[in-house]
């Protein structure tokens, strides 16, 4: 007789401790896509982006051509060449230079900077 009391005792402890149990982990279940929902929304209007990273504005590649006038800020990589260094370059007249800009070289009019010829590619 004492085995069916402390037997049913037992019971009456371990029942209710379980039961309450399983309605925290249906809350807690029921709750987790709501909190995830919440966030979503908050996403959605945009409270929680994040700014993309910023890059450095790099400068673009300015393509000459014959009869434009040349602007040494607008050539990237600018130089004055030699034209001996090069094989694929002729001689310069007496009022001509070459200048590279980017893999281009362009051959100049010193008086007034019009580009007389362009080769594309040079180095």
């Amino acid at each position: 007789m004492k085995k069916v009391i402390v037997t049913l005792l037992a019971a009456a402890l371990i029942v209710p401790g379980a039961a309450q149990a399983q309605t925290l982990n249906r809350s807690s279940n029921e709750r987790t896509p709501s909190a995830h929902q919440a966030r979503q929304n908050d996403n959605d209007r945009g409270r929680q982006q994040t700014a993309p990273p910023r890059q450095q504005p790099q400068k673009q590649v300015h393509r000459f051509s014959r009869g434009e006038r040349f602007d040494r800020s607008r050539a990237i990589n600018y130089r004055r060449i030699d034209y001996r260094q090069n094989r694929k370059l002729s001689a310069p007249a007496r009022n001509q230079v070459w200048v590279q800009s980017g893999s281009d070289a362009l051959l100049v009019l010193l008086s007034n900077n019009i580009i007389q010829r362009v080769v594309v590619n040079a180095f």
